[in-house]
């Protein structure tokens, strides 16, 4: 499921007075998800964002490099 997707969906869900017309919006889009992206865009449709470890810390955030003087991707 693309990003957009969901975000298309999000906006036609708000721009509907309709119970029935949200209703049926989520459930195509949920009828499209895989079955491991289920939970991250219900998360995502109900305006929560999953919170996982990332496994960084503040020692690894002080230990990053310095900026890059330019940009290289030119």
């Amino acid at each position: 499921m693309l990003l957009a997707e969901l975000v298309a969906t999000s906006a036609a869900v708000a721009a509907t007075r309709s119970r029935v017309a949200k209703r049926d919006l989520l459930a195509t889009l949920l009828r499209r998800c895989e079955p491991g992206e289920i939970e991250v865009v219900v998360a995502y449709a109900s305006g929560a964002t999953p919170q996982r470890r990332t496994g960084i810390g503040w020692r690894t955030l002080a230990a990053a490099p310095a900026p890059a003087a330019e940009s290289t991707l030119d």
